[in-house]
């Protein structure tokens, strides 16, 4: 097996998940929802800041590259997961098909005007770990809202996102096991950056009072058993 055969099977990998996700949601009317118009300005701050904070971020990778010899992309999969906190934290806050989507490619756009080195490349690679992350809610029919969704919505991220990556760094050369390797750090990072980030930042900014309007804003605050500190 070549590297291109092996992301051609990620590639088919990510088709047939997206394929089973649509499926599984077709009949309850979850793929076809509008956004509020807070909702849209929502996905637009966090995918800004996030895709602003990127670029410094994808600067430190491109160190780690130029420094760390073979182990440079290896060395910047651990810390991609920082790049792919807009999708589970607007899909954990709105709870809508797409909005994980609509943020990481707000994301790219940002990165690419805050200059981010990659270039236009990321624009491609935000929507695409954006419709991933999608997955990771659709499989629950956007019901279930765990640290274990979250986890998956973050490390699926990168599974169709690797695979530009891989020929604009020029890494495909270094063999399947390299590349597998880099593949499987970046969706740890992106399920623990995921687990780590997301619940305690949108709960935050819930407290705050800037998510009215959103389904995590709309939840019920949970009650505190009697006799128990609130």
């Amino acid at each position: 097996m070549t590297v291109a055969t092996l992301y051609l099977l990620v590639a088919a990998i990510g088709i047939v998940l997206a394929a089973i996700a649509y499926f599984m949601n077709r009949t309850s009317g979850k793929f076809f929802i509008g956004f509020t118009l807070i909702e849209i300005v929502i996905m637009a701050v966090i995918g800004v800041i996030n895709g602003v904070l990127g670029t410094p971020n994808a600067m430190l990778g491109r160190l780690f590259m130029t420094f760390s010899g073979s182990y440079g992309f290896l060395a910047f999969a651990a810390i991609c997961g920082g790049f792919y906190i807009s999708g589970p934290l607007c899909g954990y806050i709105i709870r809508k098909p797409g909005a994980a989507t609509l943020a990481e490619t707000m994301n790219g756009v940002a990165q690419v005007l805050s200059g981010n080195p990659n270039g236009v490349m990321v624009l491609g690679a935000g929507f695409l770990q954006g419709f991933m992350s999608d997955l990771g809610f659709a499989f629950y029919g956007y019901k279930k809202w765990t640290l274990s969704v979250l986890a998956l919505a973050g490390a699926l991220a990168p599974l169709l996102q690797q695979i530009p990556e891989v020929y604009f760094f020029g890494v495909g050369d270094m063999g399947i096991g390299y590349n597998l390797l880099a593949l499987i750090i970046r969706m740890v990072s992106g399920a623990v950056y995921a687990i780590i980030l997301v619940k305690p930042i949108a709960h935050a900014l819930a407290r705050a009072g800037v998510l009215r309007g959103t389904a995590i804003a709309a939840r019920p605050a949970p009650v505190a058993p009697q006799g128990s500190p609130a």
